[in-house]
């Protein structure tokens, strides 16, 4: 299939890049590769200021327009193509303004785009469309939707160590839970695991339950739909340029000296980094699992993710 290189002229784009995965699934990562290439203009999880609705289309006109800090001032910015270098410069001004205006709890200002936006390509991330990535796929048949996973243990410890440092607003009040308890609780549910049952686990359990939901149900989604596809979060921290490159042909980008660079920097970063930084040690950061997750709650996970269909995607986790 032939891939156009340019965006539609306004909202909606029908040559967007939607990449999506659960929470703690590198997924912020793996946008700002594709921030990375000077063609692309990004929107980072517009569906938590604007939540989707049953017409996908409409919602992407409303996320492509979103201008809020938390959607379009998402760091680290790239030059762009697109984008003369002061308006990059005033555009990067105005979302560091903006985060010094919420931190003394004043109203945050907009962040426009600043350039010829319809020669670029719109790629959007959510941690939030899973049946919603496949209605993506089918109305968008020139847009390309990437799912991608991570090992259980690898994003269960992550989540974990995010609740216990209060990073997370909790999904619902009454619980400690930082996901859709209430869909981890049905999915379980229609694998015959009771909801007094599932209320009886270990948060490691719980927590393999609320992957399962969202990876097995964005997994389905997407099923023979020729422009969507899976990538693994290991693959990607072993092999970044290669995994990359092969995304980027899959989406219709071409190769670029500025996301190698942003590869690189990104890949081999020293020292303490950040719970969500995009720049660290990425083979450090898909191995931490097995050295900061005790071995029960290992095992936890394991017993949930055993039976999943996903489970083939690592081969230890079905002995």
């Amino acid at each position: 299939m032939s891939y156009p290189t340019r965006m539609q002229a306004g909202p909606p784009t029908a040559n967007a890049i939607l990449i999506a995965g659960a929470p703690r699934s590198g997924t912020t990562w793996l946008a700002k590769i594709f921030d990375s290439h000077p063609g692309t203009i990004y929107r980072h999880e517009p569906d938590e200021v604007a939540p989707p609705t049953r017409d996908i289309a409409a919602d992407l006109v409303r996320w492509a327009r979103q201008t809020d800090p938390r959607t379009a001032g998402k760091r680290p910015f790239f030059p762009k193509s697109w984008q003369a270098t002061p308006a990059r410069w005033l555009r990067a001004s105005l979302a560091y303004a903006s985060a010094a205006a919420a931190r003394a709890h004043l109203p945050p200002c907009p962040i426009p785009d600043l350039g010829d936006t319809n020669h670029a390509r719109l790629t959007l991330k959510s941690v939030r469309l899973d049946t919603e990535i496949g209605a993506f796929a089918k109305t968008f048949p020139e847009g390309r939707a990437i799912l991608i996973l991570r090992h259980p243990c690898g994003q269960v410890g992550s989540v974990m160590r995010g609740n216990r440092a209060g990073r997370f607003v909790l999904a619902e009040d009454g619980t400690d839970m930082p996901f859709d308890e209430a869909t981890a609780i049905a999915f379980a549910a229609r694998h015959g695991l009771s909801e007094p049952a599932f209320q009886a686990q270990t948060d490691a359990a719980k927590y393999a339950w609320a992957w399962r939901a969202f990876n097995e149900t964005a997994t389905a989604a997407i099923a023979n739909t020729p422009n969507a596809r899976l990538t693994i979060y290991e693959t990607l921290c072993a092999e970044p340029a290669r995994e990359t490159k092969d995304l980027f042909a899959f989406a219709g980008l071409p190769w670029d000296k500025q996301t190698e660079t942003f590869l690189t920097r990104s890949t081999t970063h020293e020292g303490k980094a950040g719970y969500y930084a995009v720049v660290q040690n990425s083979l450090a950061a898909a191995e931490r699992w097995r050295a900061t997750m005790s071995p029960e709650d290992q095992a936890a996970v394991k017993d949930v993710v055993r039976d999943s269909p996903l489970a083939k995607h690592w081969p230890g986790l079905t002995t």
